[in-house]
């Protein structure tokens, strides 16, 4: 019974390091468990972080987009039977992104460089006839008329123009022949 005694205490030393161990297997099994969810949960937040980065690299191209675009349409406020020279004013604005045109003297001038698209539709009423010009920095591009027919006749005269424009380029509306336009007169631009 001694050689037992002896080696009670040596057996409870050694269960106990096996109940140790055991509990320590446990704890790293699961503390393995929790570092294979964190790393999951960090690649998922990566992935995030990354998607998230793209769609706001996006973001930021249309509103750079967004605050460049240029673009106007105004329109004549009032009909004149007897206009004949000068710089056809519209001074009715309906839209004037980029504030590229002045409803003062009716003359679009870019902010900035680009291919630019203009169209005029000058209208005419009665027997008048009425040509005007699109004009670059006072070299008449194209030309469009309205002709006079009836007494009670109204006539259309549109074009366009597409114009690759600098910075500071201005662009109107000039009269060439002929006399008179009707309140439906337009000019238009935009930057492509």
């Amino acid at each position: 019974m001694d050689r037992d005694n002896r080696n009670t205490p040596l057996m409870c030393l050694v269960l106990s390091i096996v109940v140790i161990l055991a509990i320590l297997a446990v704890f790293v099994n699961d503390h393995d468990k929790k570092l294979k969810a964190l790393d999951s949960l960090s690649t998922h937040l990566v992935q995030r972080v990354e998607n998230l980065t793209r769609e706001n690299e996006k973001l930021t191209e249309i509103i750079e987009d967004v605050s460049t675009r240029i673009g106007f349409t105004a329109g004549a406020t009032s009909s004149s039977t007897t206009w004949n020279s000068g710089t056809l004013v519209f001074p009715k604005v309906i839209t004037n992104v980029g504030n590229g045109y002045n409803p003062s003297d009716g003359v679009f001038t870019a902010p900035r460089a680009g291919v630019y698209v203009f169209f005029v539709n000058v209208q005419s009423y009665g027997t008048q006839t009425i040509y005007v010009d699109i004009v670059l920095n006072g070299a008449t591009k194209v030309r469009t008329m309205a002709y006079g027919g009836a007494s009670d006749h109204y006539s259309a005269g549109p074009n366009l123009a597409v114009l690759s424009l600098q910075t500071g380029d201005r662009v109107w509306v000039k009269h060439h022949a002929g006399q008179g336009y009707f309140t439906l007169s337009t000019f238009s631009g935009f930057l492509i």
